[in-house]
């Protein structure tokens, strides 16, 4: 059988050239992080009387790859990656954090492996993955419509729980071009309202 496999020693592998998958225009518009300039600061009222206030620091752009190359007598090669973007940002009132990655495809920790068309948000110590296919999906199970906070109204809001499947830790809303919302943390009960 050895006789009949191709010969990979000697320059016999193929050269992979790397395919580059980057989001398009209306992916990265499905948030105003990214877009809109009002979206550089950003802040959030508890509930409780706090303030967290965050500004934008830098956005840059990184890329996942996989290897393409499954023949395991010639060498792995980065063959597609998908791009990345990410917003960076300090706080400059309150003690929190807080940081936006969009993903054309990426390794999350909530699935611990990669997952495509993904916006992730971290919120303090929160963790948020929401998909892009089930944005503007009404018959998606999480799907809220519209909600209604500090007299303003967001259309087609759905949530999703932290780390996606843990409801006793708490949810982050979301809403189509805009972004989170609400954060909802459970074991302080505490609520977290986009101000601006």
């Amino acid at each position: 059988m050895q006789s009949c496999e191709t010969d990979h020693t000697g320059g016999g592998c193929p050269k992979y050239s790397t395919n580059y998958q980057t989001l398009s225009a209306s992916s990265i518009s499905q948030t105003s992080y990214f877009s809109n300039k009002a979206f550089d600061t950003i802040s959030f009222a508890s509930n409780k009387g706090d303030t967290l206030t965050f500004v934008k620091t830098k956005t840059d752009t990184t890329w996942y790859c996989e290897d393409d190359n499954s023949n395991p007598n010639c060498p792995k090669e980065k063959a597609i990656c998908y791009q990345t973007i990410h917003n960076a940002y300090t706080t400059i009132k309150g003690n929190g954090s807080f940081d936006v990655m969009h993903s054309k495809k990426k390794y999350t920790e909530a699935f611990d492996y990669a997952v495509p068309n993904v916006i992730v948000i971290k919120f303090t110590t929160f963790y948020f993955v929401f998909f892009e296919d089930i944005i503007n999906d009404n018959s998606y199970n999480k799907f809220l419509g519209n909600t209604t906070i500090k007299n303003k109204t967001y259309m087609n809001t759905f949530y999703e729980y932290h780390n996606f499947s843990d409801s006793t830790i708490g949810k982050g809303v979301f809403c189509p071009r805009v972004g989170i919302i609400n954060i909802k943390e459970n074991l302080t009960n505490t609520n977290w309202d986009l101000i601006n």
